[in-house]
């Protein structure tokens, strides 16, 4: 009994330590300044998306129709609605330059750590797997967060200056409905909050990995910024071959390749196929990070 209970009492003092040293970690990610800095600029490259495009083909950004568009102009098109402005917001720029701005925090407190030789002293106090676990879920929830909060903040811009769908002429919300069959804008924009947080924390993936093995901060800030386009470049390659070749099944493989999939919860499979395999990254990481602690020892990394 005595036995029993000395070994509930160690695994409740591991588990004490472990989520400790995630708290922990999670509260230096999210360093207040970063993550001031990195909201707003998820605001900025949100508005420069792509929000309408006119019949005569020319494009407008989102900013450019918040700030020179009126309620009237945007009452003579539903596709002008506050919900798919929002949507619109995860355009080209926030896919090329979110990897930079959710990461910026997390990536900066890490490469100080082991430059300076804090990890050294974490290593003391945490096991190789604890400190390895802390800092992927520490990159998480660093990624969702900010995402989220960026994100949402943007929304609010969104919905306070665009009409909503129900502001629109009885014709035209038919024809929506049509096309969007059980839309229901607070269920939508539920599920949108939801993909962005995990969208997030996905994208961070790269970053984590990166973190493993370089301890540079301008290296670990810039690289998976490069990671992510590379991705999305050789994606974009295999799509448009499958096109060429008629290959259908390529190309639904190839779209659960995207991070961007994420957003779509309970639309497709695909989804669910794209978070398994950026969780996969971060596994991957994880495991390497503990090898690498256990074969080199605190201050591994490329200079």
């Amino acid at each position: 009994m005595l036995m029993s209970f000395r070994g509930m009492f160690t695994t409740t003092h591991i588990w004490g330590n472990s989520m400790q040293s995630i708290i922990s970690e999670i509260k230096k990610s999210l360093y207040i300044p970063f993550f001031i800095l990195s909201c707003l600029g998820v605001i900025l490259v949100c508005c420069l998306s792509e929000g309408y495009r006119s019949a005569s083909g020319k494009s407008y950004t989102i900013i450019e129709l918040f700030l020179f568009l009126g309620k009237d102009a945007m009452l003579t098109d539903i596709s002008l609605n506050r919900y798919d402005i929002w949507v619109q917001g995860i355009g080209t720029w926030t896919q090329l330059l979110l990897p930079f701005l959710l990461s910026i925090g997390y990536l900066y407190v890490i490469s100080n750590e082991k430059l300076a030789g804090v990890s050294r002293l974490l290593l003391v106090r945490q096991n190789n797997f604890i400190y390895s676990i802390s800092k992927a879920i520490a990159a998480m929830m660093n990624g969702g967060i900010i995402m989220l909060a960026g994100y949402l903040f943007f929304g609010f811009l969104i919905y306070a200056k665009f009409p909503s769908i129900y502001e629109y002429s009885v014709d035209k919300i038919s024809m929506y409905m049509e096309v969007h069959q059980g839309f229901h804008e607070v269920f939508f924009c539920f599920k949108r909050c939801m993909g962005a947080f995990l969208y997030g924390m996905c994208v961070n993936g790269f970053s984590y990995l990166v973190s493993v093995f370089f301890t540079d901060k301008y290296i670990v800030i810039c690289l998976p910024l490069m990671l992510k386009y590379i991705w999305g470049q050789v994606i974009m390659k295999i799509e448009i071959d499958a096109i060429n070749n008629g290959q259908d099944t390529v190309l639904n493989l190839c779209s659960g390749l995207r991070a961007e999939n994420i957003f779509n919860i309970n639309q497709s499979i695909y989804w669910a196929i794209t978070l398994l395999l950026m969780l996969a990254i971060y596994l991957a990481g994880i495991c390497l990070n503990i090898y690498l602690l256990k074969k080199k020892g605190e201050g591994f990394g490329f200079e």
